[in-house]
């Protein structure tokens, strides 16, 4: 469901899609647009899975399901969301991605999914499910720019999953990775700084 949406600014300017992390919202995305570039176009979307007794949201259920299974729910909503990108008649602008955690893998399935549609990608401390690695085969100048950040002290995702999640964005972007001393599963000011440097190239 996307739940939060602004389009008030110049159409030349890049249009950012995000995903939230598990158990949190829309505003969290919101609220780290705002900290990178507070006059963004946006779209900012609710995850479908609600969480019953705990609150927030999901995008999969990291503990109950296999990864097929979730791959093939994040290749789902990212199907539905191109089909309204194209509705929309926003195709036209530049289009980046920015997802944290579970919402930085749906991130890269759209990617990997839909690289006609999608320029770049902001992936904050993402997983990542794929068994099967599949990805586009693109030409270098086709390849989309990709930032990558993880916490040095970043244990809920697995190391196995950062390096899985590496070596498939070399194989079809143009990939630069940030780590960062002393940041657990989280975000920060100096990621803030590296995202607006990627972001103006």
């Amino acid at each position: 469901m996307i739940s939060n949406i602004d389009f008030d600014h110049d159409d030349d300017d890049d249009l950012f899609v995000m995903f939230h992390g598990y158990g949190n919202d829309e505003q969290e995305m919101v609220r780290i647009i705002d900290a990178i570039e507070p006059d963004a176009d946006y779209i900012s979307v609710q995850a479908p899975i609600h969480r019953t007794y705990l609150g927030g949201h999901a995008w999969y259920d990291s503990a109950g399901w296999d990864n097929a299974r979730i791959q093939a729910q994040c290749s789902a909503i990212g199907d539905r969301l191109v089909t309204l990108l194209d509705a929309s008649g926003l195709l036209g602008r530049r289009i980046v991605l920015v997802g944290f955690s579970q919402g930085g893998y749906l991130s890269y399935r759209l990617l990997a999914d839909h690289p006609d549609v999608f320029d770049a990608a902001v992936l904050l401390a993402p997983s990542f499910h794929d068994d099967v690695v599949t990805v586009p085969d693109l030409a270098d100048d086709a390849r989309p720019d990709v930032f990558l950040g993880y916490g040095t002290l970043d244990r809920q995702i697995p190391d196995g999953q950062k390096a899985a999640m590496r070596e498939a964005l070399a194989r079809f972007t143009h990939g630069e990775e940030h780590s960062y001393d002393g940041m657990r599963h989280d975000v920060c000011e100096r990621e803030f700084a590296d995202i607006r440097a990627f972001l103006s190239r």
